[in-house]
C-alpha cells in the first residue's frame, strides 16, 4: 500500500528535522561532568543557561539572571552567565542576599574530582560595599545531589577568594580563576555557584559572571 504525505505534512517533518539539527549541544568535552559548563549551549526565557537550573532568597531585591556576550566578562566562545543581586528601587533591603545557579552531576563515590571556575564580580562606580568582602563569589557542594541551597551547612559553602569588584562599566583585564578538589561521597552530588551580598544596604547593583566550568576526576 502507497502512502501519499500532503505538502503541510512534508513541511512540517522538515523542519522538525531541521529543529534537531541545529539544536545546542550542552553535554561538553567528555571529560567534563558538567553540562554547558562553557555556556556556548544556549539559555532558557529566563536567562538561565540550559543544564542549569537558578536560585535564590527573595527578600527586598531583585535577583535576575542573564546570558552575557560582551567579550570582557566571557572566558572562552561568546557566552557567560550573568548573575545579578539589584536593591536600587529597594526601600529597606535585608542583609544576605544570594542568587545563583545550580545543576547535579553523575560522580563515583570515592573519587576526587578538580572543579574550575571562571569569573568576574562587578558593582557600580563608587559603590563602598565592593570593598571588605561585601561582595563574594561561593561555591556549595551537596554530596547527597540535593537540590536545595539552603538545607547546606556553613562548612559546605567555599569563598572563591577573587578580592576585586571591577566597575559595572570598567571590567578587568581577564577573567579570574579558581580550581578546588571535591572527593565525591555518593554518586550523585550538586555544585551550587551563588553571588552574595553582605550588607543590607540600598541603591546597589552587584553582577558575578561565570564561565569556563569543568568537573574532572
Amino acid at each position: 500500500m502507497r502512502i501519499r504525505l500532503g505538502i503541510g505534512t512534508l513541511l512540517a517533518l522538515s523542519a522538525l528535522v531541521v529543529g534537531f539539527l541545529v539544536l545546542p549541544s550542552i553535554a561538553g568535552p567528555a571529560d567534563n561532568l558538567v553540562a554547558n559548563g562553557d555556556f556556548e549551549g544556549g539559555f532558557g526565557v529566563d536567562g538561565v543557561a540550559y543544564g542549569w537550573h537558578k536560585f535564590d532568597n527573595g527578600g527586598d531585591m531583585t535577583a535576575s539572571f542573564h546570558d552575557d556576550t560582551w567579550a570582557p566578562v566571557v572566558y572562552d566562545g561568546t557566552h557567560s552567565q550573568l548573575v545579578e543581586i539589584n536593591t536600587i528601587s529597594s526601600g529597606a533591603p535585608e542583609p544576605n542576599r544570594v542568587a545563583g545557579v545550580y545543576q547535579t552531576l553523575s560522580v563515583n563515590a570515592g573519587t576526587t574530582y578538580e572543579l574550575c571556575l571562571h569569573g568576574m564580580l562587578r558593582s557600580l562606580w563608587g559603590d563602598p560595599d565592593s570593598i571588605g568582602w561585601g561582595y563574594v563569589a561561593n561555591v556549595g557542594i551537596d554530596h547527597d545531589g540535593g537540590t536545595d541551597w539552603s538545607a547546606l551547612s556553613a562548612e559546605d559553602w567555599t569563598d572563591v577568594p577573587w578580592d576585586t569588584v571591577h566597575p559595572r562599566t570598567e571590567p578587568g583585564d581577564e577573567m579570574d580563576s579558581f580550581c578546588m578538589n571535591v572527593k565525591a561521597e555518593a554518586n550523585s552530588l550538586t555544585l551550587f555557584i551563588r553571588l552574595w551580598k553582605k550588607w543590607p544596604t540600598a541603591g546597589r547593583e552587584v553582577l558575578l559572571n561565570i564561565d569556563g566550568i569543568t568537573f574532572k576526576g
